[in-house]
């Protein structure tokens, strides 16, 4: 299959090499960190007031959250220590997700010198949560992070947002549930505590929030 994409030669090889080359593409652009890189900016973007530190926060999590474990996970494929970018073992997520939670704090530490919009904190609470949440439940069982990130962008934008604004990702969701059912990376049991994980983690935190507050 010929993949008209601009795509780097070694990733293009390897999409016309699966026998699902649309689900291969799928779980790659819809992978957590690219999901929520995107979000983010999408986020400081259409704010009304304070854009500039709203980007330069989102930025920060950007590269934190979402890129530096990236940037490992390569590394560590480079060097033959990782299977590939989707780490098919569960114990080869545990130093990504803790990179990633470690990021997270960094954010939260920073945002109030940033003065970026509050709900940039609820954002990065929310997922310092989720990847505890998945670090924890991995020790135990291979859980999709796929299922559990889009589905914590669904629930925490139709709560911050508005239930018509959290229900365009929908789509995206159930592409990539799809996506990874036909890749065989997750069982259905596995896909569905991955979006539970999605779902309740902003209900609970903000549930939280609103009790300190």
């Amino acid at each position: 299959m010929d993949i008209r994409l601009p795509l780097p030669a070694a990733l293009r090889h390897r999409v016309e090499s699966e026998e699902y080359p649309w689900a291969y593409l799928s779980s790659l652009l819809l992978s957590p960190p690219a999901v929520w890189t995107v979000w983010v900016y999408a986020i400081a973007w259409t704010s009304s007031t304070n854009r500039h530190p709203n980007l330069l926060f989102a930025s920060l999590f950007a590269f934190t959250v979402c890129a530096a474990p990236i940037l490992f996970v390569s590394f560590m494929v480079r060097n033959g220590r990782i299977g590939d970018l989707h780490m098919r073992e569960s114990r080869e997520r545990y130093i990504p997700y803790s990179i990633a939670i470690i990021g997270g704090v960094i954010c939260t530490m920073i945002f109030g010198y940033i003065d970026a919009d509050p709900v940039f904190y609820v954002v990065t609470l929310v997922t310092i949560a989720e990847l505890a949440l998945m670090l924890v439940g991995t020790i135990f069982i291979h859980i999709s992070f796929h299922a559990a990130g889009m589905a914590s962008v669904i629930s925490a934008t139709t709560l911050i947002y508005g239930f018509s604004n959290g229900l365009v990702f929908l789509p995206l969701l159930l592409l990539v549930v799809l996506a990874r059912l036909v890749l065989e990376r997750h069982s259905p049991a596995q896909i569905i505590l991955g979006a539970l994980i999605g779902v309740l983690t902003p209900l609970g935190v903000i549930a939280a929030m609103g009790m300190l507050i």
